[in-house]
């Protein structure tokens, strides 16, 4: 169920989140590293500084607080609760990948088998097929003919390698093709179908780790194509979705959602920053203490880099390491200049082509640093547990937009279901 027990129809659903988001907005309204170049800390109006923020024993729902009292009230209203997922992994899959992907690999071939047994079909194509692990996994389960269509090169010689390798005897039943899936790409996968599989009847399309617009993109040629009887798709990175002149491409999605978000100028408040809060995985097992230490160290960088007229630039995708850092933030520093990031002169129009990169001043950066009282590190703390907790009311959001928006196109059967649980590693 992803419309709230509170309320009886999607629009009445959708204003609600939406008058909530617009009072919140400054919780998620930039990214978590301009927090300090746009003040947002100085928002989050607690009654008491002295609040034990760090105490392993905090319960920031339990806190008598005014403003934090008024914020899950509200959001109270627009939570959904889930079963949690059986967490038993069958121990006879071997896969070389991480233990939540291989969950989610399991779990997801579970539903595509239980899926194409109710609508009666014998062919999976699988948008996005990576390395091919779903796809074999699910040869193995079911016997089904699976198509995978993969965009990236590397990819896709990478599943035929390991089909060769490991699963020879599904080279007749499992192909892939190199094709990048879009919106307009069913006469194209009509086509793959028919040549590699010509006696198939009906095909379901799935998708695991279905990025950005991909999952749209495979909703729209479900739509259009009679053959296809089913989906059963697992979305991600919602926030790296297309936009198109302040706005996204595919969100809001539904006519209902849409009408709404004019009346409420959605658009000038959930953007990027907003749908990456629904993508990020919550903290559960982290301490605060760490998670604060690491917002606040990125956010001292990019406010001495705003106050230069610089943009940050990392060298590497972990710019800095922090694990055995203990949280010191000279080490934290002396690594950021050297190894972590370039300060890059922003351009104007009157500058030359080529400019050269800015140079680091540790004082002053250190200054920006010894300046953040123990106000501002609880603060950060708060804003943390309140992206927390926000997080799943979002994503539902987001989800729930395009269940409506299957329904008004007509699908009658349509749900989301949980298959991983909070913490999974």
């Amino acid at each position: 169920m992803s419309l709230p027990p509170h309320y009886e129809t999607p629009e009445e659903y959708f204003k609600e989140c939406l008058q909530f988001f617009r009072d919140h907005q400054y919780l998620f309204s930039h990214p978590n590293t301009d927090i300090l170049i746009h003040r947002i800390l100085e928002k989050i109006a607690i009654n008491d500084e002295d609040m034990q923020v760090f105490n392993e024993n905090f319960d920031i729902t339990a806190v008598e607080d005014d403003y934090l009292a008024n914020f899950f009230v509200n959001l109270k209203k627009m939570q959904v609760c889930y079963e949690d997922v059986e967490e038993v992994l069958d121990g006879g899959v071997n896969m070389a990948v991480s233990p939540k992907k291989k969950h989610e690999i399991i779990y997801l071939a579970k539903e595509i088998e239980e899926m194409c047994e109710q609508v009666n079909c014998d062919t999976v194509v699988d948008f996005g097929s990576g390395l091919g692990y779903l796809d074999q996994l699910l040869f193995e389960k079911t016997k089904y003919r699976i198509l995978g269509i993969e965009c990236n090169d590397s990819h896709y010689v990478g599943a035929k390698v390991r089909q060769r390798k490991y699963y020879p005897n599904s080279t007749d039943y499992v192909k892939y093709i190199k094709h990048t899936v879009k919106e307009d790409s069913d006469e194209n996968i009509r086509r793959f179908v028919q040549e590699k599989f010509e006696n198939h009847r009906q095909f379901c399309i799935t998708g695991l780790h279905a990025c950005a617009d991909l999952t749209i993109d495979a909703i729209n040629l479900f739509l259009k194509m009679d053959e296809a009887r089913a989906i059963v798709i697992m979305p991600c990175c919602y926030h790296k979705m297309v936009e198109n002149c302040n706005s996204f491409r595919n969100f809001p999605l539904s006519t209902c959602l849409k009408d709404i978000f004019r009346k409420y100028n959605g658009s000038e408040y959930l953007k990027v920053p907003f749908l990456r809060v629904a993508a990020q995985p919550p903290f559960v097992d982290e301490k605060l203490e760490d998670l604060v230490f690491n917002l606040l160290s990125r956010a001292v960088l990019q406010e001495y880099a705003f106050k230069q007229n610089c943009k940050l630039k990392r060298k590497k995708r972990k710019a800095v390491k922090t694990k055995n850092m203990h949280n010191n933030f000279e080490i934290y520093l002396q690594d950021a200049v050297a190894n972590g990031f370039d300060l890059i002169k922003k351009q104007s129009s009157n500058d030359s082509d080529k400019i050269e990169n800015a140079t680091f001043c540790v004082e002053e950066i250190m200054t920006i640093w010894n300046s953040m009282t123990s106000v501002t590190f609880k603060k950060a703390g708060i804003l943390i547990l309140l992206q927390n907790y926000l997080q799943p009311v979002i994503e539902n959001f987001v989800l729930y937009d395009r269940l409506v928006y299957l329904k008004e196109k007509g699908v009658k059967y349509c749900k989301f279901k949980k298959i991983l649980n909070i913490g999974v590693k």
